[in-house]
């Protein structure tokens, strides 16, 4: 009786394992389409141009940048249906003090819609003084 006991014990723990794993799998599969999708990446060079995306997807806006100048880029007014979710900037690889840079803007689909996307380039603390440069794409989010 107790060898069948252990069996038992061996045999129930597998299936629970194994179910386990499965289930894990299965939660995981389900929440992967979403971020599958490759990101629509544009650069200054789609200035003015449109973007069509869908609910959900990933747009990353890389505009060169030389923030050691005090120069950056920024959000113009509200990016809805876009949602800001990171702004960053790459270093360059020459490692170099003052070396040009890359900004880089993710936005998430949130919602269906259009926006014209603006992005300006500009010292923050010149209120009166025109930005240098004017990144701006029509959005549409299906």
């Amino acid at each position: 009786m107790p060898f069948r006991f252990a069996i038992l014990t061996i045999l129930l723990g597998v299936l629970l394992s194994a179910g386990i794993a499965v289930a894990g799998q299965a939660a995981g599969s389900s929440a992967k389409p979403q971020s599958a999708r490759s990101p629509v990446t544009i650069t200054d060079q789609d200035n003015s141009t449109n973007v069509d995306l869908t609910t959900g997807e990933l747009l990353v806006v890389k505009l060169p940048s030389n923030p050691s100048t005090g120069y950056d880029w920024s959000v113009s007014g509200d990016p809805a249906p876009l949602k800001l979710t990171k702004h960053s900037h790459l270093r360059s690889t020459s490692g170099a003090v003052g070396a040009p840079q890359t900004a880089v803007f993710e936005f998430r689909a949130a919602s269906a819609g259009v926006v014209h996307l603006t992005l300006l380039y500009r010292r923050s603390w010149e209120y009166n003084v025109p930005p240098v440069k004017t990144f701006t794409v029509t959005v549409e989010v299906r």
